[in-house]
C-alpha cells in the first residue's frame, strides 16, 4: 500500500474518532440534565439499575446518529486513498471540520428543539412538531419569549457552537503520526473492509435482528426512564418519516368517499332512509343499550397475533392446531363469518377500540396529527364512566407504532407492556430468551398477566390485550411441549412457497392458540368465571400469504375468528346467530349491551347478537362481507353497487366523527 497516504487517512480516521467521543460524551451530559430537569420521580433508589441501562441505550441510540454523520467521511477517505491524490486528501481534512461543525449544529437544535417540545407535551418530538407549522406563527413566538429566557439561550447556544468549533478545529489540528499498519494490518483492502463494517454496526446500533433507532425498547416499568433513552435526532427523523407518508396520501376520505360538501347523503346511506337528524348528525349513529339482566361483568378482550381462521378446518388429532382451545371452541361461542378491519395489527387494533371501519390508505392514529386526540365516544372512556379500572396490555415495547402514548389519551387507567409483564414474574432467574422472542415477551407470561390482573381487581375491569407471539422470526419457548403438527397431503397440497418456513409458522401459531386455551382453562376454575366476558379475536390472516383455496378465496383471505366466553345464565337468555357477518367494529357495540345499562354510545359497528340489524363485515382491501357474499371491489368508483355505497357511507361518516372529535380537542387547548 502507499505508506504516506495510508498514514494520512489513519490519522484522519483517529481525529474523527477522537471528535466523535467527545460529542457522544456531550450527548450523554444532554441526556443527564435532561433526566434531572424533567424526571418526576421521587425516590430514585429502586430504579438505579432501569437508569443505568436507560443511559447505556441511549449512548447506543446516541452512536446511531454518530454512525450515519460517519458515512461520509468512511467512503469519501476510502475512494481518495485509492485515486492516490493526497492533495485532495489534505482539503477533504479541512472540509470536515466543518462538515462536523454543520452536522453537529443540526444534532444540537434538534436535541434542544426536542426539550422545549418536551416541555409542552411530555413526549419526544412526533408528528405533531409538524403540527406547529400550522399553528399562529406570532402567537407562538410570543409564547416562546414569554416562557423561555430566549436571549440567556440564545447567548449560551452561541457560546457553545464557538467552542464546539474550535474544539474540533483543534483536535484536526494535531500533528499526525507515521502509521505503517493498522493494529499490524498492512492490507488496505482488510483496513477499510473493518472500518466499513464498524460503520455499518454503529448506524445500525446492534447486533439483533432489527436496527436500533426506529423502535427503542422498554427497560423500565416506569415510563419516564423508558423516555430517556430517545434523543431528539431519531425522534425526529421517527416524526418525519411519520409526516411523509401520512402527506404523501393527501388523504381525504370524505371527498374520496364522494360525499364531500354532502356529508348528510352519507349518513342517509347509512340509515338506509332520509330521515335523519340534520341538526345533530352524529345522533343518528347514537345508540342505547340493550342489557338484558342487572349483573355486573368484567370485559376482556384479548387480538391474538395472525389468528386467521381458515387453517382450522385442517384440525385433527395429527394436526393439532388448536390444542387447548378446540374445547372451547366448541362449547362456547364462535363467530364463523368475521373478517378483519385491516391487513396489519394496527389497523385492525384501532378499528376495535374506536368501534369504526379502517380507513382505506390512512396511517395510524398514534402516528399521526391525531396522536394525542382523546376519541371519548372509545370503548374505555365509556366504561370508566361506568365504574370500571380500564386496562391496556401488549406483550410488546409499547414504543411500538407510538402506541402507548397514544392510548394514553383514551381513558385506559393502566396501558402496560412487556416489561410490566417480565417485573410481575416471580421468577426471573432464567436467561432473556427463556421469558422473550424479538417482538416481546411470550404469550404465556401475557395470559398469565391478565389472570393475576383479574384476580387482584378491587372493582370492575376492562382488560384490552394485544399478543406479539406468532409473529416472524416465529420463536417458540425451548421448554413448551408442542402438539402433533403433522401435515396431510392435502394440506400440503395448499401451502404455496416453502413448506419447512410454513411448518415453523404453524409452529409458532399452534404455541400462541395453546396459549390462549390454556388460559380459558385455568380462567374457567376461578370465580370470575360468573361474572367476566371475553371476546377474543385475531388482528389479521397473515397465513393467507402461504396457503390456497378452493373456494370463498375473498372470505377465507380475511376470515379470522371471534369467539365469546359469556357465563351460562346469561348465555341462556340469547339468541345466537353465529354466522352474521362482522369485523372489528363489531365488537365492542356487542360488548356494551351485554354488560352496560340503558348506556347511549356513538359506533359506526353493530350489535352482532342483534338480529333486528344488518350486519357487514369490512376490510380495507375494498372488501366488504354480508351473510350472503363476501366482494371486493376495485375501486370507490363503482357504479350500481349497493354494499360498496353502504360502505363508502360508513367511511365518510367515520371521517366526519373523527375530525370532529380532533376539532373540539383542539379548541379546548
Amino acid at each position: 500500500m502507499n505508506d504516506n497516504i495510508m498514514s494520512r487517512v489513519l490519522n484522519i480516521f483517529k481525529k474523527l474518532l477522537f471528535v466523535h467521543l467527545v460529542f457522544l460524551i456531550f450527548m450523554s451530559i444532554f441526556r443527564l440534565y435532561f433526566f434531572n430537569y424533567y424526571s418526576p420521580i421521587d425516590d430514585l433508589s429502586e430504579f438505579y439499575s432501569d437508569i443505568f441501562n436507560a443511559f447505556l441505550l441511549g449512548f447506543r441510540i446516541d452512536l446511531t446518529v454518530i454512525g450515519y454523520i460517519q458515512v461520509i467521511p468512511t467512503l469519501f477517505l476510502i475512494f481518495l486513498y485509492y485515486i492516490k491524490k493526497e492533495k485532495l486528501i489534505v482539503y477533504f481534512e479541512i472540509f470536515l471540520v466543518y462538515y462536523l461543525f454543520i452536522c453537529y449544529l443540526l444534532v444540537s437544535i434538534f436535541l434542544g428543539a426536542d426539550f422545549g417540545f418536551y416541555s409542552y407535551f411530555k413526549e419526544h418530538i412526533n408528528i405533531i412538531f409538524f403540527g406547529l407549522m400550522d399553528d399562529d406563527t406570532k402567537a407562538l413566538l410570543v409564547t416562546f419569549w414569554q416562557n423561555y429566557n430566549v436571549i440567556m439561550i440564545l447567548s449560551v447556544f452561541f457560546v457553545y457552537l464557538v467552542l464546539l468549533f474550535i474544539l474540533i478545529n483543534k483536535i484536526f489540528k494535531i500533528s499526525n503520526k507515521n502509521y505503517k499498519t493498522f493494529f499490524g494490518i498492512k492490507y488496505s483492502v482488510i483496513i477499510f473492509l473493518i472500518f466499513f463494517i464498524l460503520n455499518f454496526l454503529a448506524v445500525r446500533g446492534t447486533f439483533g435482528m432489527y436496527p436500533l433507532g426506529k423502535m427503542v425498547p422498554n427497560i423500565s416499568t416506569n415510563e419516564f426512564i423508558n423516555k430517556v433513552s430517545q434523543n431528539g435526532v431519531r425522534a425526529f427523523t421517527n416524526a418525519l418519516d411519520a409526516r411523509e407518508k401520512y402527506l404523501s396520501k393527501h388523504y381525504d376520505l370524505i371527498q374520496s368517499t364522494g360525499y364531500k360538501n354532502n356529508i348528510e347523503k352519507a349518513f342517509e346511506v347509512y340509515k338506509g332512509n332520509s330521515n335523519i337528524d340534520k341538526k345533530n348528525l352524529l345522533s343518528n349513529i347514537t345508540n342505547q343499550t340493550l342489557k338484558i339482566d342487572n349483573k355486573d361483568y368484567n370485559v376482556v378482550v384479548i387480538m391474538v397475533e395472525s389468528f386467521g381462521k381458515p387453517i382450522l378446518k385442517y384440525q385433527s388429532d395429527k394436526f393439532n392446531i388448536l390444542g387447548s382451545l378446540k374445547k372451547h371452541f366448541e362449547e362456547d361461542t364462535l363467530f364463523t363469518n368475521f373478517i378483519s378491519e385491516g391487513d396489519g395489527t394496527i389497523s385492525s387494533l384501532q378499528s376495535m377500540i374506536l368501534n369504526i371501519p379502517h380507513r382505506p390508505g390512512s396511517f395510524a392514529f398514534s402516528q399521526s396529527i391525531y396522536k394525542q386526540t382523546p376519541f371519548t365516544f372509545s370503548p374505555a372512556f365509556l366504561y370508566k364512566s361506568n365504574g370500571y379500572e380500564t386496562s391496556f396490555i401488549y406483550g410488546g415495547d409499547l414504543t411500538w407504532r407510538s402506541l402507548g402514548q397514544f392510548l394514553k389519551y383514551q381513558s385506559y387507567d393502566h396501558v402496560e407492556g412487556k416489561i410490566n409483564i417480565f417485573n410481575s414474574l416471580k421468577d426471573k432467574s432464567k436467561s432473556d430468551d427463556f421469558y422473550f422472542h424479538p417482538w416481546g415477551i411470550y404469550d404465556q407470561y401475557l395470559m398469565s398477566y391478565i389472570l393475576n390482573k383479574l384476580e387482584n381487581s378491587k372493582k370492575k375491569q376492562l382488560i384490552v390485550a394485544l399478543t406479539t407471539n406468532n409473529h416472524p422470526p416465529y420463536n417458540v419457548p425451548a421448554d413448551y411441549k408442542r402438539n402433533s403438527l403433522i401435515f396431510s397431503d392435502d394440506l400440503k397440497k395448499h401451502i404455496t412457497g416453502d413448506l419447512d418456513l410454513a411448518k415453523e409458522r404453524f409452529a409458532s401459531y399452534a404455541y400462541a392458540i395453546d396459549q390462549i386455551g390454556i388460559f380459558l382453562d385455568e380462567f374457567k376454575k376461578t370465580k370470575f368465571k360468573d361474572n367476566t366476558i371475553i371476546a377474543i379475536t385475531a388482528d389479521n390472516n397473515t397465513i393467507d400469504g402461504i396457503m390456497k383455496y378452493d373456494n370463498n378465496k375473498v372470505l377465507n383471505s380475511k376470515n379470522i375468528p371471534l369467539y365469546f366466553y359469556i357465563p351460562k345464565e346469561l348465555k341462556e337468555k340469547l339468541k345466537i346467530d353465529t354466522k352474521v357477518a362482522g369485523s372489528h367494529k363489531d365488537i365492542f357495540p356487542t360488548l356494551y349491551n351485554l354488560t352496560l345499562k340503558n348506556q347511549e354510545y356513538i359506533s359506526i359497528g353493530e350489535n352482532l347478537f342483534d338480529k333486528t340489524k344488518k350486519h357487514y363485515g369490512f376490510n380495507g382491501s375494498l372488501i366488504v362481507n354480508s351473510e350472503s357474499e363476501t366482494k371486493k371491489f376495485k375501486s370507490f368508483s363503482e357504479k350500481k353497487q349497493p354494499l360498496l355505497e353502504y360502505y363508502k357511507a360508513s367511511l365518510a361518516i367515520s371521517q366526519y366523527l373523527i375530525e370532529k372529535e380532533y376539532k373540539n380537542h383542539k379548541g379546548k387547548k
